[in-house]
C-alpha cells in the first residue's frame, strides 16, 4: 500500500507538469484547462482489457484529468470514437490493447493534434517497443502522466482498392504468412514464441519470387521472398537489425532478403540483422535502401502484413506520411 501510494503521488506530480506544458504551449493557464482524454480498449478473448480501462481511467481522474472511457468490441469502433473524440478537441486519446488497436488508432489520429498515450497490453507491442514504452502498466501510465510528445512519421498502403496506414513497417511474403497462420488462442497461451513456432514450422515453404519494386519512380525487377517497407526498427517479435531505421526522417527503409529453402533463409535473416550499411549485403542475400514512395507487385500475388495484420495480397503503393502522428513517450 505504502508503494502504491507513493507511485499514485508521482503520477500526479508528472500530470501536473503534463498540464503545465500543455497550458503553456497553448496559452492557458492552470485555472483555464485540464488535460481531457478518452481512454479505449476492445474487448478480445482472455484478456482484461474493460478492468484495465477502468483502472487507468481511475488513476488519470485521481492525478486531476477529466476522463471519459468507451469499451468496444468492434476495430471500426475504435477509429470512430478516436477521430470524434479529436474532433472534440480531447487532448489525449489512451489506447489499452495490443497492435492491432494502436494501430486502428494511428490512423484515426493521423495529422491531428491529439496525443496518443498507449498502454501496452498484446503480443508483439511492435511500436511501444520501438518507442520505448513500457509493458509494465504502472510505468506506462507514468509515461503518460510525463508528458514527453514525440511526432513519428506513418506509412500509407493502398491495397485493393483501399487505404490503411502502419507505424512500424509493411511485409510482403513469408512474414505475412508467419503472421496469417500464428492464431490468437497460440499468442494467449505462448506469447511472442508463438510467433517463433510458427517461423520453424515454415522454413519450408521459403522461396524467391519474381518481384517488381518502384522506388521514387525507378522500376526493377528482383527475386525475393520477402520484402519490408519500414518505419522502425524492430518489425517482427523478438527481431531487430543492427542498422537503425528511423521513425521520423520522412523516409521508408526497403530491405529486400533472397532465399532459397530453410538454409539460405536463415542465412538471409542473419545478413539482414547484422547488414550495417545500404546497398546489397556481405553475403548478396539483402538488398537495403531508403525511399518516399514504393510499389510492389510479384507474380503469384503475396500475402501482405501491416504491424502484425494480415491485410490483403498484392500489388501494393505505400508512401510516407512525415511526423504524421504524436505520441506520448517516456522522456530521455
Amino acid at each position: 500500500r505504502k508503494g502504491s501510494r507513493a507511485w499514485v503521488s508521482r503520477s500526479m506530480q508528472s500530470a501536473h507538469e503534463f498540464d503545465r506544458r500543455s497550458n503553456e504551449a497553448h496559452g492557458k493557464s492552470r485555472r483555464d484547462a485540464m488535460t481531457r482524454a478518452l481512454i479505449l480498449g476492445r474487448i478480445r478473448k482472455g484478456r482484461q482489457t474493460p478492468q484495465i480501462v477502468a483502472e487507468i481511467r481511475g488513476l488519470l481522474r485521481d492525478a486531476g484529468w477529466k476522463t471519459q472511457a468507451r469499451v468496444v468490441t468492434r476495430k471500426r469502433d475504435l477509429r470512430r470514437y478516436a477521430s470524434k473524440a479529436s474532433r472534440d478537441g480531447v487532448e489525449v486519446v489512451v489506447v489499452v490493447g495490443g497492435d492491432g488497436a494502436v494501430l486502428q488508432m494511428a490512423t484515426a489520429l493521423a495529422g491531428s493534434k491529439t496525443r496518443l498515450g498507449i498502454i501496452p497490453t498484446g503480443t508483439g507491442n511492435l511500436l511501444a517497443g520501438n518507442l520505448g514504452i513500457p509493458t509494465d502498466r504502472p510505468q506506462a501510465l507514468e509515461t503518460i502522466l510525463a508528458g514527453a510528445t514525440r511526432r513519428i512519421d506513418l506509412g500509407r498502403v493502398e491495397i485493393e482498392g483501399r487505404k490503411r496506414c502502419f507505424t512500424v513497417a509493411c511485409g510482403v511474403g513469408f512474414d505475412a504468412k508467419v503472421m496469417d497462420a500464428t492464431e490468437a488462442e497460440q499468442k494467449l497461451r505462448w506469447g511472442k514464441l508463438a510467433y517463433l513456432a510458427n517461423v520453424l514450422n515454415r522454413t519450408g515453404s521459403v522461396g524467391n519470387v519474381p518481384h517488381f519494386i518502384t522506388l521514387d519512380g525507378k522500376k526493377t525487377r528482383t527475386e525475393a521472398a520477402q520484402v519490408f517497407v519500414a518505419n522502425f526498427g524492430k518489425m517482427l517479435p523478438l527481431i531487430e537489425p543492427s542498422e537503425q531505421v528511423i521513425g521520423d526522417d520522412g523516409r521508408l527503409d526497403v530491405i529486400v532478403v533472397r532465399a532459397q529453402g530453410p538454409l539460405e533463409g536463415l542465412l538471409a535473416g542473419w545478413e539482414a540483422m547484422t547488414q550495417k550499411e545500404k546497398g546489397e549485403s556481405s553475403g548478396g542475400r539483402v538488398f537495403r535502401t531508403r525511399a518516399r514512395k514504393v510499389s510492389i507487385e510479384c507474380r503469384p500475388r503475396r500475402l501482405v502484413e501491416v504491424d502484425g495484420s494480415v491485410i490483403g495480397r498484392t500489388p501494393i503503393r505505400i508512401s510516407v506520411q512525415p511526423k504524421a502522428l504524436r505520441v506520448l513517450v517516456p522522456e530521455e
